[in-house]
């Protein structure tokens, strides 16, 4: 006879619940690394891009921003390894985070790469488009943070884009070395500033 698996008590439901909590405040403040690193590298590669429009100096657009993504990934790579040694948090949303903007990082790859970079797209296009895209990273990560400010940044970007979108000119591109400053690096640093030692938490998904 088969006997029935045992039901979670309402405690049990209650500091699951509380873990899974803990883990996206966790979350939320170990991402804070990731938006300094790449709203730093985003607002250096335009300002290079756009000097080098305004011809300042003759380089190749196309291999500074492959050294930018380059740096950037293998940036985020080491703040992951580093956070899960120094407080892994073993949850659904560090998986969920993680996807959206690994997603994130990949489109805006494809954009700037297959799309500036061969020419399919204008320069002042491609800094809307992925104003739109970094704008849907932050709106799918509110939900999982639960906090107003994920909802005003992904505003923030999508009336950025939608702006550039409407009216592109070459200065979008210098528009988009102030942006990643405003609304990644800053709100990095005021994350970071808030951060608190955390003990090590796992949460079973």
């Amino acid at each position: 006879m088969v006997q029935p698996a045992p039901q979670p008590s309402p405690e049990d439901d209650l500091a699951f619940i509380r873990r899974l909590m803990e883990g996206a405040r966790a979350a939320e403040v170990d991402h804070s690394g990731h938006l300094i690193l790449w709203g730093f590298l985003q607002a250096a590669a335009a300002g290079l891009a756009y000097l080098v429009h305004q011809g300042a100096f003759h380089f190749s657009i196309t291999a500074i921003w492959a050294v930018a993504v380059g740096i950037g990934f293998t940036g985020s790579w080491l703040l992951a390894l580093r956070s899960r040694r120094s407080a892994p948090v073993n949850s659904l949303v560090n998986r969920v985070l993680a996807a959206i903007w690994v997603g994130c990082g990949l489109s805006l790859s494809l954009v700037g790469f297959l799309g500036a970079g061969t020419g399919s797209m204008t320069s002042p296009i491609t800094s809307g488009a992925k104003s739109v895209i970094i704008g849907c990273a932050f709106f799918a990560s509110a939900p999982l943070f639960n906090r107003t400010a994920y909802w005003a940044l992904a505003g923030a970007w999508w009336i950025l884009g939608g702006a550039l979108l409407v009216r592109p000119s070459l200065g979008s591109n210098l528009v988009f070395v102030f942006a990643p400053i405003l609304f990644m690096l800053v709100p990095g640093l005021v994350l970071r500033a808030r951060r608190r030692p955390s003990p090590r938490l796992h949460a079973v998904s």
